[in-house]
Parts: structure tokens; sequence; C-alpha cells
């Protein structure tokens, strides 16, 4: 059995980077991502979509003080 992660993202948050990467691969379809502690819906502005592999895209750029983790299933 597969144990879910959450872990903060890998990318640069600069206001205008909106592709962040999770340490390993993920399952299509498990990504959750928090922004400060707060769950997105990936569907709302404030959302996101998986790029699939290890990488995700924001549909608006986090600014620098926003702190991005990610639950996800790993491969």
């Amino acid at each position: 059995m597969v144990c879910p992660r959450i872990e903060k993202l890998s990318g640069v948050v600069n206001g205008f980077n909106t592709v962040f990467e999770t340490s390993v691969s993920y399952v299509p379809g498990s990504v959750r991502v928090f922004r400060n502690g707060n769950l997105n819906e990936g569907s709302l502005v404030d959302g996101w979509t998986e790029l699939g592999g290890n990488r995700i895209a924001m549909n608006e750029p986090p600014i620098p003080t926003d702190i991005m983790q990610a639950y996800y299933i790993p491969r």
C-alpha cells in the first residue's frame, strides 16, 4: 500500500511563477494543493492544473509570502 504524502512544493514563489513540482511523480487525480494551509479548489481561479509527472501549474501565481504545499499519492 502506498501512503499519501504532504510536502512543500518546489518552485520559485515570486508572484510570477506558476509551475511547481512535487518530490516524486503523483498518481493522476490525487493532488490537492494548499496555499498558506488553506485547501484550494482545482477548478477555481485560485486552483491548479496537474501537468503530469511531478508538475502542477497554479492558475494564479503565489506571492513571496505564500507557503505552497501538496497532498498526493506517489506513483
